[in-house]
């Protein structure tokens, strides 16, 4: 029989993870589940209490649980994130997506970028020619403020 015994948590950089104890730790209290499932299935009065003890550790694994989440309050899951698991679709695809929109929009964004870029060499070319002393001056201050 298993035990609901709690490792400790992996090492990151010599400090300890929450993050990866937590997931040690629900998939421990999955293993718990599933060998209490067994157990009711083949449920007799000798077995009662192995059914009895394996209670006793979910009750531990949840109580671990409880405690670890504490420590990973900061971690925040958008609820998009949530919504994606609950219709039973997979995390990874959506990350993903999120990545690929994400380079779409980088990639919109540089084009915006280079555009500006071409209307301010554009706009200082044509100020050189009908202001030329003005936008000189004005290049020589932005450049000892620019380093």
């Amino acid at each position: 029989m298993m035990m609901a015994t709690v490792s400790e948590p992996r090492q990151q950089n010599g400090h300890s993870d929450p993050r990866a104890h937590l997931e040690q730790t629900i998939d421990q209290l999955l293993t718990k589940i599933w060998e209490i499932m067994v157990q009711l299935n083949e449920y007799d009065s000798e077995n009662k209490w192995a059914v009895s003890r394996s209670l006793t550790d979910l009750v531990a694994c949840f109580e671990e649980v409880n405690i670890l989440q504490e420590k990973i309050q900061h971690i925040q899951v958008p609820m998009k994130v949530i919504e994606f698991i609950d219709e039973g679709r997979n995390p990874d695809i959506f990350m993903a997506d999120y990545v690929d929109e994400v380079m779409q929009e980088n990639q919109a964004v540089k084009v915006k970028n280079e555009a500006i870029q071409g209307f301010r060499e554009m706009l200082l070319e044509q100020l050189k020619e009908t202001f030329p002393e003005q936008t000189n001056a004005w290049i020589r201050i932005s450049n000892r403020i620019s380093g």
